[in-house]
């Protein structure tokens, strides 16, 4: 094996290692954003009204949507 190719196959090891960096830091980033839209979404169902009972147990749902 030549220098060059030891030096080829370094390079395109370094790249395909930057290249996982940056997938793995997608990721994460792509994890973080449905982390924070499951908070608000738990925010959110805390702060919505809950059903109230009209007579007994029967509830009223709105099927408008």
């Amino acid at each position: 094996m030549d220098i060059s190719s030891v030096a080829g196959s370094s390079l395109l090891y370094r790249a395909e290692q930057t290249q996982q960096a940056v997938s793995t830091s997608m990721m994460k980033q792509a994890a973080e954003q449905q982390n924070q839209v499951a908070n608000l979404l738990a925010q959110n169902a805390q702060q919505a009204p809950q059903p109230t009972s009209k007579s007994g147990n029967s509830f009223s749902f709105s099927t408008y949507a």
